[in-house]
This record gives C-alpha cells, sequence and structure tokens, in this order.
C-alpha cells in the first residue's frame, strides 16, 4: 500500500505523506456534503494494519453530549485521484471503527467519559486506489520536496515514541474548508515548534509559540499524527484551547492497549471459525 519511512527523508515529506485527509458524512455514498472534515494516518503494528483517527471525527454528535448516541457517521479517506469526467474524487471508505470509553466505579455517577481515538483494522489488499499527495512542496530554491501524486507513507510499531522535552513537534493538516460551486477548497498548515509540557491524565499536554487566538486555524486537524525532528510520531491531535498555547494529544500508551485487543479478538474469531470447519 504505502512506502515505508526512512531516515533519508526530509520532516516537510514525511508530514505530508503521513497525514491521510477524511470527510465525515451521514451517508455511505458520501454524495451530499460532509458532516466535517478531519484527519487520520497509518500505521502497521505487529504485522497489522490500523487506520487512527480522533473519535469525535467519527462522532460528533456524542461528543457534543459526552454519551453514545449510538450514531455512527461515516469515514471516507480522500485518495487524491480525481475524475474530471465527473468532477469527482476517489475516496476509500472505512469502517468497522473500535472505540473507547472510560469510568470510575469509586464515583457515584461513574465519571463516564469518552476517549478521543478510533481505530480500524484494515485489509490493505481490498484497496481499490492508492492513496496518493494531492500538490507539490517546494523548498526555498524551488525544488520539489513533495510532487503531486507520490505514493503516501504508513508508520510502523518501530516509529512510536515517547515524548520528550527536549524534542520538537509538528502537525501537517488542512483547514478552513469551502465550497466553491462544485469544488472543496482547502487552506494547507504546518503546526510548527511544538513543546512538550507533560502528561495529564490521558492526554499529553504541548504548547505552541504564539496563543492560540482562533481554533479554526486547527479545525480540520484532529486525527493527525504529531512528529518529532526524528520523524518519529508520539501519538494522535486531539484538540486545542483558544485563547492558551495548550494543544492536547493522546498518547500510544492509550492507543496501543487497543490495538492488542483488536489482534487478540481476530485471532480467536479465526480461532473459532477453524474450528467449525
Amino acid at each position: 500500500m504505502s512506502n515505508l519511512i526512512e531516515k533519508k527523508f526530509q520532516l516537510t515529506e514525511v508530514l505530508v505523506k503521513t497525514t491521510y485527509q477524511i470527510a465525515i458524512s451521514k451517508e455511505n455514498s458520501f454524495e451530499s456534503k460532509p458532516l466535517a472534515f478531519g484527519a487520520g494516518f497509518f500505521i502497521n503494528y505487529k504485522n497489522n494494519l490500523f487506520f487512527v483517527t480522533a473519535d469525535h471525527n467519527i462522532h460528533i454528535e456524542d461528543h457534543e453530549i459526552n454519551a453514545r448516541t449510538g450514531v455512527d457517521n461515516f469515514v471516507g479517506i480522500f485518495n487524491n485521484i480525481s475524475n474530471k469526467e465527473n468532477f469527482s474524487t476517489v475516496m476509500t471508505p472505512i469502517g468497522g471503527f473500535y472505540y473507547m470509553e472510560s469510568f470510575d466505579i469509586s464515583k457515584k455517577d461513574l465519571n463516564f467519559q469518552l476517549i478521543d481515538v478510533a481505530v480500524s483494522l484494515v485489509d490493505n489488499t481490498k484497496f481499490e486506489a492508492p492513496f496518493l499527495t494531492d500538490e507539490g512542496f517546494r523548498d526555498e530554491n524551488g525544488n520539489f520536496l513533495v510532487a503531486p501524486h507520490e505514493q503516501k507513507f504508513e508508520f510502523l510499531d518501530q516509529h512510536i515514541v515517547e515524548p520528550t522535552l527536549e524534542d520538537t513537534y509538528y502537525v501537517y493538516g488542512k483547514i478552513k474548508p469551502t465550497f466553491k460551486g462544485l469544488f472543496l477548497h482547502r487552506e494547507n498548515t504546518f503546526k510548527n515548534n511544538l513543546k512538550y509540557i507533560d502528561t495529564y491524565g490521558r492526554y499529553m499536554l504541548l504548547n505552541t509559540e504564539e496563543e492560540i487566538t482562533d481554533s479554526e486555524d486547527w479545525a480540520g486537524l484532529s486525527g493527525s499524527p504529531v512528529l518529532n525532528q526524528n520523524l518519529q510520531c508520539i501519538g494522535v491531535l486531539c484538540s486545542v484551547n483558544a485563547g492558551t498555547k495548550s494543544v492536547f494529544v493522546k498518547p500510544f500508551s492509550e492507543i496501543t492497549p487497543l490495538f492488542d485487543t483488536i489482534i487478540l479478538e481476530n485471532q480467536f474469531k479465526k480461532e473459532r471459525k477453524n474450528e467449525s470447519i
């Protein structure tokens, strides 16, 4: 499906090629205007390919009321392959998401909380089209760092790391979606020089250099991987607080147990299926 990340790649290239843009819809046809846009990424964990995003991208209504409504919206990944004859863009639907909640049995109300990460175990042999870059990025000399229609990347286990106070962190994505006729326009953005502060509960707190004055400058980045200068990933971007420098990231310590549970569940299903044959 994807090329593997190596040290020869530059940070801009890895940011662009590991971040996948998604659309969220009420319909599995994606023919009507999407409810929202977000991001996600692929990671090959223990030889199992997962797609990871923020849960609030999929369960918009749930996170508005902090409760499970039972409504699963549909997620499609942009392949960035256009069909000029009917003004359409190829999208790959991703389903079968696993998601989590937390409870505190010592509290009378159980302190119910939604865990803002969702993962899907995917079979890339069933993908009908490759995932490509949609536009080019050049350096100061005009040379391509990323050219249009290049193959995108997936992470491996070895790219997962813990945050440090010394490292610097980066995020890439697309914001401010607007429709001009039939065409969707969005702005590219790179969030640079983020610094890890500490981990509080289920989230890591990172700080920006300047105060975040407008949350719309980040809307659409939810689900993006957060990378350090060594092309390693510390977690999933979940939210920001306007009027502060605060960026909240879900660490892999909260995600890999879900990966492991899904792998075990699927192994059990296969064993049961083989026993019944």
